[in-house]
């Protein structure tokens, strides 16, 4: 098992895991607005307890989006700093794929429709299918209000399972057209770094991550409304 630090100060909570020796230890503050303060020493004390300096690491993980814009700023920031130091890639995981993972565990369902609440009523959404401890985005994530298409690219044939706060508007939700929704759990799923750990070990074992200074935050408003502008020219 590769030695990755993950880092996710993407939501409320601020959590920092470490995965050494076929083992991951964690680290977890629930105070308020206090990411940039805590995030560091919280760092300085999981490497503490192994003994370990970020040159000793395989690789930094962090949750690049979506999320709070601050959040993703300070912990893209913490990223880029320690693999630029230690001379190792980043690995970039969307909140929303922890969030599938964790939905998949909690129902057992292969197939997720994964909906978030985010600002003025909208939601983020994407599909994400389970094969084995893989999990393969479908489509493309979205932001967007209740009555726009959410999950593009989602296979029709398929039984999908609803994951996220979203869902709470289920009733509203008109984007899942002819998709097949065997039921859905509207519970709050958020990221953490522990789930982060685990899919950011599989990715590294697929050669995947990136040079510190393109490890940056993936703000999903911007990255469409850009997509959209290119389009129309």
């Amino acid at each position: 098992m590769p030695r990755i630090l993950s880092i996710d100060t993407s939501n409320t909570l601020c959590s920092v895991a470490l995965c050494d020796d076929e083992q991951i230890i964690t680290s977890v503050s629930d105070q308020p607005r206090q990411h940039a303060r805590r995030i560091l020493p919280m760092i300085a004390e999981l490497l503490g307890a192994r003994k370990l300096r970020s040159s000793d690491l395989d690789a930094i993980a962090v949750v690049n989006g979506p999320g709070s814009f601050t959040g993703l700023r300070i912990g893209a920031g913490v990223a880029q700093g320690l693999a630029f130091g230690a001379g190792i890639p980043v690995i970039g995981v969307s909140a929303l794929e922890i969030i599938a993972m964790k939905g998949h565990r909690a129902c057992g369902h292969n197939h997720l429709l994964v909906c978030v609440r985010a600002r003025e009523d909208e939601i983020y959404s994407a599909a994400y299918s389970v094969l084995g401890n893989q999990l393969t985005l479908q489509g493309r994530e979205m932001v967007g209000g209740l009555s726009e298409h959410h999950f593009v690219g989602a296979d029709e044939t398929a039984q999908w399972f609803g994951v996220g706060d979203g869902w709470l508007y289920a009733k509203q939700l008109s984007s899942s057209g002819s998709l097949i929704i065997a039921g859905y759990d509207s519970r709050e799923i958020v990221s953490d770094a522990s789930t982060l750990s685990e899919i950011a070990s599989l990715k590294w074992a697929q050669g995947e991550g990136v040079a510190p200074e393109l490890a940056l935050p993936v703000y999903l408003k911007e990255q469409l409304d850009y997509q959209q502008v290119s389009q129309q020219k």
